[in-house]
Order: C-alpha cells, then sequence, then structure tokens
C-alpha cells in the first residue's frame, strides 16, 4: 500500500493583527501544497516520519516520540471516532519552511484526508477541518482560532471575523479572486532572527493604549481597531484591476507600519517589490524580523521581480498561487 494525500497552506492577504479585536479578515488558500505519504506497516498503529523527528500513535491514540508530532494523535482521534486506529506509516512532506502559512494545519488537513480515506470514510471538509483544528489546538496550546484549518480543509477564500458577546469565530467564504494575469509572490525575510507573534501583538496593541487581553479591552478600543481597517477590506474587496487591489495592500501596509509590526527587512522587501514593478506589497502573517511579505505582481513578469527582490535584499521569494481545492487525496 502506498498513496498520498495533500492540502494548501494559507496566507492572510488582509486583517492581519486587526482580526485579533474583532475586524474581519480576508485569509486565502495558497500553493504549492504540502503532502503526506502513507504507507504499509508492520506494527500496529501509526508511524509517524518527519524532519523534525519519528513517532508513534498507539491503537489506544496514546503518543510517544518527537513532541511536535503530538498534534497528529489529537488529529487521528478525532478522525477517527469510534472507529479503530488503521495501521499505517505516515510521512509528512513539506514544501515550505516557512512560518505562518500554515504548514502544521496543512499537514494536519492532508494527514485527516488520508486516514479518513482508509477508514473509508468520505473524507468531507467539515470533517477534514474539525480534524485539522483539535490538531492546531494541542500545537498552539488551545487558542487555535480556525482560520488554518478552515483555509486548508475548504480550499477557498474566506472572511474570518473573531466576536465578543459571546465569544465566537465565525466565517464564511468570501467571493475573492486575484485580477486576470495577476499571481503573488511570498517574500521570506529570515535571516536568524524572528520576532515572536506574542510580541508583535503586544506591540500593535500597545500601539492603540491597549494593555489588556483582546477579550478584556474596552468595547470602544475595539471599535476603534476595526474601524481603522474597515475601509481596507472593503477596498480590497470591491477591487477590479490589479492596480485596485494593490494599492489596498500597500494602504493595509502603511496601517501595519504605524502599529509597529513591521521590521526593517519586512518595510525593505515591501520597497524592492514596488520597485521592480509590483503592484503592491504588504506584509502578511505577525510580521517584526524575520516575518513574511506578499507582493501582488503581473505573472508575465514574476520571475523577473522575485529575481530583483532577491537580488536587491537577499531574501527568498516563494512564487504563489490561491488554490482551487482544499485538502484531497493525490
Amino acid at each position: 500500500m502506498e498513496f498520498f494525500a495533500s492540502a494548501p497552506c494559507k496566507a492572510i492577504l488582509f486583517g492581519e493583527h486587526y482580526v485579533v479585536y474583532g475586524a474581519p479578515a480576508l485569509a486565502v488558500p495558497i500553493e504549492p501544497r504540502n503532502r503526506v505519504k502513507f504507507s504499509s506497516s508492520g506494527e500496529a498503529g501509526i508511524a509517524l516520519r518527519s524532519a523534525l523527528g519519528r513517532a508513534h500513535i498507539a491503537p489506544s491514540f496514546s503518543f510517544s516520540g518527537e513532541a511536535r508530532l503530538a498534534q497528529f494523535a489529537a488529529v487521528a482521534r478525532e478522525a477517527c471516532g469510534k472507529k479503530p486506529l488503521p495501521s499505517c506509516t505516515a510521512e509528512f512532506m513539506p514544501s515550505w519552511s516557512l512560518k505562518g502559512v500554515g504548514i502544521s494545519s496543512s499537514l494536519g488537513a492532508a494527514f485527516a484526508a488520508g486516514l479518513l480515506t482508509l477508514m473509508k470514510k468520505k473524507p468531507s471538509a467539515r470533517k477534514i477541518f474539525l480534524s485539522a483544528q483539535a490538531g492546531d489546538i494541542v500545537a498552539h496550546e488551545g487558542k487555535a482560532s480556525g482560520i488554518d484549518a478552515r483555509a486548508v480543509a475548504y480550499g477557498k477564500p474566506i472572511i474570518f471575523q473573531r466576536k465578543f458577546s459571546p465569544p465566537a469565530y465565525l466565517a464564511r467564504s468570501a467571493k475573492f479572486s486575484l485580477p486576470a494575469g495577476c499571481s503573488l509572490l511570498l517574500i521570506d525575510t529570515f535571516k536568524g532572527k524572528k520576532d515572536s507573534t506574542a510580541a508583535m501583538l503586544a506591540a500593535f496593541a500597545l500601539s492603540f493604549g491597549i494593555s489588556s487581553l483582546p477579550a478584556s479591552a474596552p468595547e470602544e478600543k475595539r471599535k476603534e481597531v476595526q474601524s481603522e481597517f474597515a475601509p481596507i477590506l472593503k477596498a480590497a474587496l470591491a477591487a477590479k484591476t490589479a492596480q485596485e487591489l494593490g494599492k489596498a495592500m500597500d494602504d493595509n501596509h502603511i496601517l501595519l507600519r504605524m502599529r509597529r509590526v513591521s521590521s526593517q527587512g519586512i518595510d525593505s522587501a515591501v520597497s524592492s517589490a514596488l520597485f521592480a514593478g509590483a503592484y503592491g506589497a504588504k506584509l502578511t502573517g505577525g510580521g517584526g524580523n524575520g516575518g513574511a511579505a506578499l507582493a501582488l505582481c503581473d505573472s508575465a513578469q514574476s520571475q523577473q521581480i522575485s529575481r530583483a527582490i532577491s537580488d536587491s535584499t537577499g531574501f527568498a521569494c516563494h512564487m504563489v498561487s490561491i488554490a482551487k481545492e482544499g485538502a484531497k487525496m493525490d
């Protein structure tokens, strides 16, 4: 027995940091895809193989081995439900090493799709989402919002929003696509130093004078955060041309830089992309030192723009596309 399952990654195109305080954000599934290879195993349970190390999920769902793979035991438990755990070897084959694009969620979704197939259960997007989300809750110590798991499981652009009273995370499909003839470049500014997401969240909050957790912040402060970002998302969703979408990206980056979550490296990547001919560019994800940026390019010029950015900054560039499918069997 040998087969593969795969899932896209995700990028937040608009709304990072603002989404924490209740503003809607636009997330898109992106390719290249990550894959999980399934093969026969001579032992009971699931043998996990990864560049991070090795681990094992017993038929009782108990976990042993490399701690960074523990989330996949939670994925397996949710995927199996009341059915027994199938025996196999699962080898994780990520296409990325970049943080902030939902790699763990993507691999969890692909793992779930493969397990459901092994059990002869329909790998529905909802079941894959629930399974990947169970893994993310473990990986992120109970703080997973669901934005990653939903984007990679369903494979569609989504509007994601946090509600506070009562607490909830809402998601809906977004009617969004890149303008014709356009593609995205993902620019990785990591060169050995990476600011934590927690540090960037704190910097963003401090720029608004917020010293408490988002749920405890005064309602007027949350509304201030939301109202600052609202025109950006409205413009992005209404954009018909590359120039209009690019301007929305530029405007979003200006706000994020003003709110102290960009970095010299990200600003350099954005400036280099625009100088090389990109329609627009902005940070994506948590930001800070070692963070990433997205640039909107004419597809015919993307390789030229990528080389120009790398030559001027030394940063690695990855050509990405918006995925048309979520987690699935290959």
